[in-house]
């Protein structure tokens, strides 16, 4: 039975719709020869398209019979006391090693270890004893976390020993969403990377936003020095997951949309920003839009090249969306001070052209975009005009983006418009607009 609507959910891709299955088999074969254990990066920000590139390399990985791979969620998992555990638990399970009475016996020992290791070393603190007694305990402390050090390696090796049956085969780990769990998580999940999982024949790729986990990591350690530093210690090959083209971006839409809306690809392509996740939202809104569409104007003139131009105003243009929705005059106003003066864009002109010849004309159309409105949940911050005291602003850069000195003058020094932030949230991007604002230059969420 054919789809109605051709709505999609919002699940990674298994199959390449962006022209990155090149990508894909670079990685896969990067993966095949390097020295081991390593850690891969693959950054980009919400909704580029990261968990369906790594779904590409394991499609490419798991062809090849000496080569396993484990893929775990750190979403779901973000609330187990040791990320490491969980890790190895989801390795023995999707390996089917879980009916394996010694994989079972090493994965507890691990654990075992692993609450050992925590309780010894736990702070002494004993105020009554005296100092001779404190010391003493104090070194017993310390011999019991080491013995305990070097059973949980010893464990960890024999676990991944076999599961690699005997270093015979590769593993390889994809670990997505780290960047959506809670901080303490993500920090122990990086630090297990690199104090107990570093074992041979291991490959670990990260699916993050790397401005969102150096966020975090200064959020812990304070210095905006640290972030770069410590994410690179851990990460020894970054990538970063580059903009879609034009035409992948046509070739993603033109397949989201039913045969009779798929002449206007072009125009959603052109009114919206190039991210796949941010595309499929939109045209997932617009499809049922047109379906209502179809009831509501019930035999009257409809046009969904129309919705298709309001919509994408909505989306870009939040503030003059809403200007229209209460008087229409606002696609019309005269003045260079007018919302509408400022914006040169196809979508807002066909709309004025529209309102001009008859003023009612978008009027079934708010409705709908009211009904199922594309609000807009990421967004760009765009320097228009650097201010008198550029140093102001360079100071903002630095103590809100984390930037350093030299990036922060480049950034300021470059030809406006400069965009500063990109997929931030809509409290983020009001937040930092302002203090762009108090320090004397002039900007805009886009």
């Amino acid at each position: 039975m054919p789809r109605p609507t051709g709505i999609r959910n919002d699940e990674p891709a298994s199959v390449d719709s962006l022209d990155r299955a090149k990508m894909a088999r670079a990685l896969a074969s990067a993966v095949r020869v390097c020295g081991t254990p390593l850690v891969v990066g693959v950054y980009g920000s919400w909704g580029t398209g990261k968990t369906s590139l790594m779904r590409l390399v394991e499609q490419d990985l798991v062809q090849d019979p000496d080569y396993y791979t484990v893929w775990f969620d750190s979403w779901q998992h973000q609330f187990d006391d040791n990320p490491a555990i969980g890790l190895l638990h989801t390795m023995v399970t999707q390996l089917g090693l879980g009916d394996d009475e010694e994989a079972q016996l090493l994965l507890t020992s691990v654990a075992g270890a692993f609450t050992d290791l925590t309780q010894w070393v736990q702070p002494v603190v004993d105020t009554s004893a005296q100092l001779d007694q404190l010391r003493k305990r104090f070194l017993e402390e310390r011999f019991a976390a080491r013995e305990q050090q070097i059973l949980l390696r010893q464990h960890l090796t024999k676990l991944l020993s076999k599961a690699t049956k005997g270093g015979a085969i590769r593993l390889t780990f994809f670990i997505d969403d780290l960047d959506r769990c809670l901080p303490e998580y993500i920090l122990k999940t990086l630090e297990a990377l690199k104090l107990f999982l570093n074992l041979p024949d291991c490959v670990f790729v990260l699916g993050v936003d790397r401005d969102a986990l150096e966020s975090t990591i200064r959020t812990r350690y304070g210095d905006e020095g640290i972030s770069e530093h410590y994410l690179d210690k851990i990460v020894q090959v970054p990538f970063a997951l580059p903009p879609i083209t034009r035409s992948a971006a046509d070739r993603f839409v033109r397949s989201l949309l039913p045969a009779d809306l798929a002449d206007l690809t072009e125009h959603i392509v052109a009114g919206l920003d190039a991210n796949p996740r941010g595309l499929k939202r939109f045209v997932n809104s617009f499809i049922l839009n047109n379906e209502l569409a179809k009831q509501i104007f019930d035999g009257r003139p409809y046009d969904p090249e129309v919705l298709a131009y309001l919509l994408i105003v909505q989306y870009r243009w939040p503030a003059f969306y809403k200007e229209i929705a209460d008087s229409r005059q606002a696609l019309v106003a005269n003045g260079p001070d007018k919302t509408v003066n400022k914006i040169n864009d196809i979508s807002v002109a066909k709309l004025a052209e529209l309102v001009r010849r008859d003023g009612a004309a978008l009027d079934g159309y708010i409705y709908l975009s009211e009904v199922v409105s594309v609000r807009r949940i990421a967004f760009d911050l765009v320097v228009t005009e650097v201010g008198e005291f550029r140093i102001q602003l360079i100071r903002v850069l630095r103590e809100q983006l984390g930037l350093s000195l030299k990036d922060a003058k480049d950034l300021v020094e470059a030809s406006v418009p400069i965009t500063i932030a990109t997929a931030l949230s809509r409290e983020k991007a009001d937040g930092l607009l302002a203090k762009v604002r108090a320090s004397g230059s002039s900007a805009e969420i886009v």
